[in-house]
C-alpha cells in the first residue's frame, strides 16, 4: 500500500512535459509549482503512516492487545461476555406515552432494560467485561489509556465494564 502513495510531483510534471519544452526555465517553473503539492503530499504520507489500522474487535485479539499493554509477562487480563440482567424490563405503553417498569423478580440491584415502541430491546445492558486480577491497580492515566484503547477497538454499539476479580 505504501507504493501507491510514493509520488514525486515535480518529477511527474517533468516527465509529462514534452521533450522539446524541457528547458532550464520550464523545469524550474514546474518544480516551483509542484513544491506545494509535494509538501501537502508529505503531510498526507506522515498522517497515513501514523494511523493504527490494526483491528482488535474480536475477543481474542482484544484480550491479547490488553495483555500486551497492561500485563505483558503474566497475561492475566480476560475479556468475557457479560451476563444479561433479566431482573427488570421497561415496556413502552402507547396510551401513556412513557416507559413503564415491569419487574420479573424482586431484586435490589437490578438494571432496567428499555423496550421501545417497536419492541426492540434497549442497550442498557453491558455486552462484555474486561476482567483484571483482584489486586491489580490502575492509575488514572492508565485507566484513561485503557478506556481509549477499548473505545477505539470495540465494535461501536457495544458497552463494556471493567471488573476486578
Amino acid at each position: 500500500m505504501k507504493k501507491y502513495y510514493n509520488i514525486t510531483y515535480a518529477l511527474l510534471l517533468l516527465l509529462l512535459t514534452p521533450t522539446m519544452l524541457r528547458g532550464k526555465l520550464i523545469t524550474a517553473l514546474l518544480t516551483s509549482l509542484s513544491s506545494v503539492l509535494d509538501l501537502i503530499h508529505g503531510d498526507f504520507k506522515a498522517y497515513s503512516q501514523s494511523l493504527d489500522t490494526n483491528l482488535y474487535g474480536q475477543t481474542c485479539y482484544m484480550q491479547a492487545m490488553l495483555n500486551d499493554n497492561f500485563d505483558y509477562y503474566q497475561r492475566r487480563i480476560i475479556v468475557r461476555t457479560a451476563p444479561i440482567d433479566f431482573d427488570s424490563f421497561l415496556l413502552w405503553k402507547e396510551d401513556q406515552n412513557k416507559p413503564t417498569m415491569i419487574s420479573l423478580e424482586n431484586a435490589d440491584g437490578f438494571t432496567p432494560v428499555l423496550l421501545n415502541r417497536d419492541g426492540q430491546l434497549g442497550s442498557n445492558n453491558i455486552d462484555f467485561e474486561v476482567v483484571f486480577p483482584e489486586f491489580y491497580v490502575l492509575s488514572l492515566p492508565e485507566l484513561k489509556r485503557l478506556r481509549i484503547l477499548l473505545n477505539r477497538n470495540k465494535i461501536a454499539p457495544k458497552k463494556y465494564n471493567i471488573v476486578y476479580e
